[in-house]
């Protein structure tokens, strides 16, 4: 049997709940063969209850410490975690847990994988000479995406030959239509009246997200379409600034902000358009939620989006920052309903290539490669 210790930053992000990652071992675990492989986690900021009750339902097994990033302890924490549970494969997210993680598996004689989940615009200046340092003692690593890949050789100094693109899937059998009454209620909660056009996007309210242009697009259309709504799902620092800018606009109550939604499936189901106007991204996973619920996307060709839609064929990518080719596609998919419902069902139709149980398959199999080369 493999066992894998996870060890990860943390397992939250303010305004989004638990990490997609989060999700994604949940997933994996209660899927797992567990005559193969086992999972436990190591998170080292905290107490996380949320997420804990979280990987706990799906059969898996978290331990906390609560150490700064440059604390000396986490090297400590995750060797006694390791030893303990004589794990066979250290997996690391986030930059602490690959730092440190890195040097205890080669301490303590296992491999080890760095796993980077988005791109991020800069590096901070520690983790750059940290990842060079530590470059030639990387077993292997994972993208979510090609553009994380790239991110990860160019800004990581991750060795290329070391690197697989995997994405995490997603369970589509638990990912179900909702109930119309749910869609009810979720309009209804957020002052939507019935029939009216929604134009919808899900995640953290941050910087990354092109929450400003995507207001400014819905802005310019507006006026044509005199009673849809833009309703933002999710919670995080640009909450205040998005506001006000929809006010200054002059959107007043057709900007709506739902806040976090633990369960995201009414909240897609209801729109018209599902939008994903991020300057970068790691999946996101919200691409292939709405892809099942087959809603008409128009995104930003961010994270796997590329892989996953063809322009024109299962839904509309604009360049990244190009409010007016946003504002465009906003208009001509709420003015030709039957298309942009034929985008929607051909998401649909290719969702099925992005299901978790492909992934948790192919996961097994790295595993076994890794520790058999090891």
């Amino acid at each position: 049997m493999i066992r894998v210790l996870h060890v990860i930053d943390k397992l939250s992000v303010e305004g989004s709940g638990i990490h997609g990652i989060t999700r994604a071992l949940g997933w994996w675990a209660e899927r797992l063969e567990p005559a193969r492989v086992r999972f436990r986690v190591l998170s080292l900021r905290g107490d996380e209850p949320e997420a804990e009750a979280f990987l706990a339902g799906k059969g898996m097994e978290v331990r906390f410490v609560d150490y700064a990033k440059f604390d000396p302890r986490v090297f400590f924490a995750i060797a006694r975690e390791a030893r303990r549970w004589n794990a066979t494969v250290l997996h690391l997210h986030g930059y602490a847990a690959a730092d440190f993680g890195r040097l205890v598996a080669r301490m303590l004689g296992l491999p080890n994988v760095v796993h980077e989940h988005v791109v991020f615009p800069s590096q901070p200046t520690y983790q750059v000479w940290a990842d060079r340092l530590l470059a030639g003692i990387t077993d292997a690593s994972l993208a979510i995406s090609p553009a994380v890949a790239e991110f990860m050789v160019r800004g990581r100094a991750v060795p290329a030959r070391t690197l697989e693109t995997f994405f995490y899937g997603i369970p589509f059998e638990e990912f179900t239509e909702p109930a119309p009454a749910a869609i009810a209620a979720a309009r209804e909660s957020v002052g939507i009246p019935p029939g009216v056009p929604v134009i919808a996007t899900a995640g953290r309210l941050a910087a990354q997200k092109g929450l400003d242009g995507l207001v400014r697009a819905f802005a310019a259309v507006a006026g044509k379409h005199g009673d849809a709504r833009l309703l933002l799902v999710g919670e995080g620092p640009e909450r205040e600034r998005v506001q006000s800018l929809a006010q200054a606009l002059g959107l007043g109550e057709r900007v709506c902000l739902a806040g976090y939604r633990e369960d995201v499936r009414p909240w897609i189901a209801m729109a018209e358009v599902f939008v994903i106007p991020s300057h970068y991204e790691g999946g996101p996973l919200t691409l292939f939620e709405a892809m099942r619920l087959g809603r008409p996307i128009l995104s930003t060709p961010v994270g796997l989006v590329p892989q996953a839609l063809e322009e024109g064929r299962n839904g509309r990518v604009v360049p990244v920052g190009n409010e007016d080719a946003l504002a465009s596609a906003l208009d001509e998919l709420l003015s030709d309903p039957a298309r942009a419902a034929s985008f929607g069902a051909a998401a649909r139709a290719d969702s099925e290539a992005w299901d978790v149980r492909r992934a948790v398959e192919r996961l097994m199999g790295f595993y076994g490669r890794l520790v058999g080369a090891w």
